[in-house]
């Protein structure tokens, strides 16, 4: 396959933030490489077929297959389509809308015998976040989940190595889901902000 030196750049640094995201959908490879219009996002990213796989899942993902991870030397696991995906594309989301400086995906902290799980942690200007991703956790699950956040930044372990505790920012899917988010925050004192995933866009 002939490829001038422009398009076998263009395709490297697309093929890098498959490496570095995973997951992509059409309209995230759009924004995150600044490709222009969606008919011209399609039309890049069926030229680049033989090295991503993809499926729907609302609209077209995309991800490296092997030949992709081999042409970029990617040492990461081969990907597969899991039951996690929409996670994954909904945290993408804020990751290339927020564009943090650092940041560390599924993030845990352990503490005598307790453990937290954030989605990420971002730092932006020396700030960090714990990132958590809502779609279809229940309420209890979520009040737990913020009932660990409070009972960490009570023990004051994260200040004295880190600084500022972190603020919390929940993204969910609707506005039924935010109030109730926000209403579970709020009672736990914790600073924090909740959005939807169309506040994003």
């Amino acid at each position: 396959m002939n490829r001038t030196i422009a398009k076998q750049t263009r395709w490297t640094v697309i093929l890098s933030s498959f490496e570095t995201y995973g997951y992509l959908t059409t309209s995230q490879v759009q924004r995150l490489n600044n490709l222009g219009g969606r008919r011209n996002t399609t039309r890049i990213l069926n030229d680049m077929s033989d090295f991503l796989s993809s499926f729907r899942e609302g609209e077209t993902v995309f991800y490296l297959n092997a030949n992709g991870r081999k042409e970029i030397g990617s040492e990461k696991p081969q990907l597969r389509r899991t039951q996690h995906v929409g996670h994954t594309i909904m945290r993408n989301d804020v990751l290339i809308a927020l564009q943090p400086e650092y940041w560390r995906p599924e993030y845990t902290v352990k503490w005598d015998n307790h453990a937290i799980q954030a989605d990420a942690l971002l730092r932006t200007k020396n700030a960090y976040t714990f990132l958590e991703v809502d779609i279809t956790q229940s309420t209890a699950q979520n009040q737990r989940k913020i009932d660990m956040y409070r009972a960490l930044k009570d023990t004051g372990r994260w200040e004295k190595k880190h600084g500022n505790f972190p603020a919390i920012l929940f993204v969910t899917v609707s506005e039924y889901r935010r109030d109730r988010l926000r209403a579970i925050l709020d009672k736990a004192g914790l600073e924090s902000q909740v959005l939807t995933r169309d506040d994003l866009k």
